[in-house]
């Protein structure tokens, strides 16, 4: 059983996390057009992993996403998201899925090793409404089953996985779905993959995307298949906070432009088109933040999957409308590599696409929906 998080140790954790960023991490950010390399994200993740808020033992404590039921360990762990993204999305989602890697190796009893990852999409997505059923403990249809077991099966080279990590990680998990036993979570050693770089990837430029595949089912540990729902729920919400961080500090970038550039003789932010522009991405900003918000209030239960899917759903859509909002307010400075604006939209981008595209989640969410509609 964890130990409670109290208020005081709370801000000591905000404290401490600030500092860290702002002395360690926000100098290597400092020009967008040279992203950081992969020896400065593996120092700065091993240096948070010093300070405790990754927590490579082998039991629980105070870790990012050690105890998800904790409010206040939720409300930590979104906090420290969103100030690693304020200056590096990338380096946040690599903090993020070691940690969600973490809590599986302690589910399967094994030490969290610094250099697993993990992999929470099958090769084509969530697998649509297929996965529904499996989430409200129902069993699948014929045709979901078969949806499932292609979307979940062991990765081929015909269906690979995508892995979005430090190159030199040494296993990854992974979700496998058969009909007979259900979920199972599999760690897979780098050594038996086969592995494709995909050097094109839009955003999180820090990071590198893989293909990953094996010839053969080679998995080293096991953990409870109940983790799945709730891994996805906790992926949900940090890919929520990453882009809000991101997307919050275009909307800074933004209006401190607004009010420099001169137009006719007036800076820009008086103009109507630019006004709209700015409150376009404060409104996305302000709605993801409270979505935020009410998973971290104090008197908040654990939200269930469905849910966070919900909730992702619309903010993704919105803080990426909002990041090309905050970006056009530069006019076509602001695609220039060496302005930090369209890195951040390329970023919020790519982590609208992980953990399951807008549509893919709007289309779970409405099956659910109707399924308890016609269960009432």
């Amino acid at each position: 059983m964890n130990d409670v998080l109290h208020e005081d140790e709370w801000l000591a954790w905000q404290d401490a996390v600030e500092r860290y960023v702002r002395q360690g991490l926000a100098p290597l950010c400092a020009q967008s057009e040279h992203p950081m390399s992969h020896a400065d994200v593996r120092r700065v993740v091993q240096g948070l992993a010093h300070l405790g808020v990754l927590n490579w033992d082998a039991d629980p404590a105070m870790g990012l996403w050690d105890d998800p039921h904790d409010p206040m360990q939720r409300r930590l762990a979104l906090h420290v998201l969103q100030t690693l993204a304020s200056c590096s999305p990338g380096v946040a989602y690599q903090v993020h899925v070691q940690a969600l890697a973490a809590r599986l190796d302690r589910s399967a009893s094994l030490k969290p090793d610094g250099l697993t990852t993990v992999s929470l999409q099958g090769w084509l997505g969530l697998g649509r409404e297929a996965v529904v059923p499996v989430i409200q403990g129902r069993s699948p249809s014929a045709s979901q089953q078969a949806m499932l077991a292609d979307n979940w099966a062991w990765p081929t080279q015909a269906r690979p996985r995508l892995v979005h990590a430090l190159p030199d990680w040494q296993a990854v998990w992974m979700p496998v779905w058969q009909a007979d036993t259900g979920w199972q979570w599999a760690r897979v050693p780098r050594a038996v993959c086969s592995m494709l770089p995909c050097p094109n990837s839009h955003g999180l430029d820090e990071l590198l995307t893989q293909q990953v595949w094996m010839e053969a089912a080679v998995p080293t540990a096991t953990c409870a298949s109940s983790d799945w729902a709730s891994l996805q729920a906790m992926h949900a919400m940090g890919l929520i906070a990453i882009s809000l961080a991101a997307v919050r500090q275009a909307g800074t970038r933004a209006q401190e432009q607004a009010h420099l550039r001169r137009q006719g003789g007036h800076t820009i932010v008086r103009h109507v088109a630019v006004q709209q522009l700015l409150s376009q991405c404060h409104s996305a900003v302000r709605e993801a933040d409270q979505v935020l918000r009410l998973w971290a209030d104090p008197h908040a239960e654990w939200g269930d999957v469905l849910t966070c899917w919900r909730d992702r759903a619309r903010c993704q859509v919105r803080l990426s409308e909002g990041a090309s909002a905050a970006l056009q307010v530069f006019g076509g400075m602001g695609y220039m590599r060496d302005n930090a604006m369209e890195k951040s939209l390329r970023d919020v981008n790519q982590l609208r696409l992980l953990g399951g595209s807008p549509p893919e989640l709007r289309l779970c969410v409405a099956y659910a929906d109707a399924c308890l509609a016609e269960a009432a």
